[in-house]
């Protein structure tokens, strides 16, 4: 395993010979934000830096299970191949820690030509201009992503978000707020108020997720019709993100 201070000199060749720990690789459709809807692969990495009260994928902290898949980039380039898919979203676990290989996947992915959308718990720094131009020889590859902003009822601090991606997020990214009282929808206004300028210069969306079976969907649409003057007051665009898979299919299915 690379250690922390050796990330950032991270190359190609190097990142090649790495095996991956990989819970599952599936083709579906999107189920939330803005690419709901969409039929897109699916990578999901094993492990996970936080615990959040409400995550619905557990099974993914687990690392060194022997139901994971352990590959290396070109096995997983070659099962994406399969799938016959070029819309990827790299999820978990957490696929930006800075301390695991994993963290390379996306930009090794979207230099075979992938269209990569990141889901990360917002607690990981995105990556900068000079780690992906270090990494992939010169050629910078655009990936988009998805950052939670933990509200209380995940149980997890506010200081884990890690403030400076909001700086380098861009149009086509997304904040994901998962809320289930009144204290989660106080906490996002609180949060949305304080980073409304980056925020709406970056064009970056706001989705508004209920937590499944704890918020009533209607609820949070009176929420955002209530709010809607002052977010346009903000410059911001937000909207009501519901997990569609969860709809379709039953609530606890892996690999939909």
């Amino acid at each position: 395993m690379l250690r922390l201070e050796e990330m950032n000199s991270v190359k190609l060749e190097e990142f090649k010979n790495n095996k991956l720990e990989i819970v599952e690789i599936f083709k579906s459709i999107s189920g939330e934000g803005i690419s709901a809807g969409e039929i897109v692969a699916f990578v999901r990495v094993a492990g996970c830096n936080l615990r959040c009260s409400y995550c619905d994928t557990k099974y993914s902290y687990i690392e060194d299970s022997s139901d994971n898949l352990f590959l290396y980039p070109q096995e997983i380039v070659d099962t994406l191949n399969e799938l016959e898919v070029k819309k990827v979203i790299c999820t978990g676990g957490e696929p930006l820690e800075v301390d695991k290989v994993k963290r390379y996947l996306p930009i090794y992915l979207a230099k075979e030509g992938f269209e990569v959308r990141i889901e990360s718990n917002g607690s990981c720094p995105i990556y900068t201009q000079n780690e992906m131009i270090s990494f992939s020889y010169n050629k910078e590859f655009k990936l988009n992503y998805t950052l939670d902003v933990k509200s209380p009822s995940s149980g997890v601090e506010e200081e884990k978000f890690f403030k400076d991606n909001l700086l380098n997020l861009s149009l086509g990214d997304e904040l994901k707020f998962v809320v289930g009282n009144q204290a989660d929808l106080d906490y996002s206004i609180t949060f949305l108020e304080r980073h409304a300028k980056v925020l709406a210069k970056n064009k970056v969306i706001i989705n508004f997720s209920p937590i499944f079976g704890v918020m009533e969907e209607g609820r949070l649409v009176e929420f955002l019709l209530n709010y809607n003057s002052f977010f346009l007051e903000l410059g911001l665009k937000t909207r009501l993100s519901l997990q569609i898979h969860k709809v379709i299919w039953v609530v606890d299915k892996r690999g939909v």
